[in-house]
């Protein structure tokens, strides 16, 4: 059934989804602006889509994860840019979806990798993306690929498919 009112949040960050995407593919690099209008769609958006108590535990879902995400950058194990982005995106997912949410991202995680080395193998299509920087060897993968996919069809499949 089709959640009019929730729906409204798949539009721009189904668009800036694929804006990070492609940056994130072509520079390593997830831009402040593309988070800062997510999260400017979701205060508005949230605020007038949700009661106060969903869109305040939305926003404190978001603080958590940054402050995760800073631990987890200052160790190194993921990119400034995939933290932030992450807090940005956790408001959009409702805290009972969760486990669910993880398990899409695992799964997007996945694809996304094999895609992202079967691009990297194919002549035709490196050709035209060769100068990208997620194709260095010694880089990290664009894990803000993952990110805006799983956002993207979690998105779709509550608003859509539910």
């Amino acid at each position: 059934m089709l959640n009019l009112p929730e729906v409204l949040l798949f539009f721009p960050a189904f668009f800036i989804g694929i804006y990070v995407c492609w940056t994130d593919m072509k520079f390593m690099r997830i831009p402040n602006n593309a988070c800062l209008a997510l999260l400017g769609s979701f205060l508005i958006l949230g605020f007038l889509i949700f009661d106060l108590q969903e869109y305040g535990i939305r926003l404190a879902q978001g603080a958590v994860i940054l402050a995760l995400g800073f631990l987890v950058t200052s160790l190194g194990l993921v990119g400034g840019g995939d933290s932030k982005f992450a807090a940005v995106i956790a408001p959009f997912i409702a805290l009972s979806h969760a486990f669910q949410f993880i398990f899409i991202v695992a799964i997007i995680s996945f694809i996304s990798l094999a895609l992202h080395k079967l691009i990297a193998v194919t002549p035709v299509l490196r050709q035209h993306t060769e100068k990208w920087a997620s194709w260095d060897p010694d880089g990290m993968f664009p894990f803000g690929i993952t990110l805006a996919g799983s956002l993207i069809v979690y998105l779709f499949l509550v608003n859509f498919y539910s």
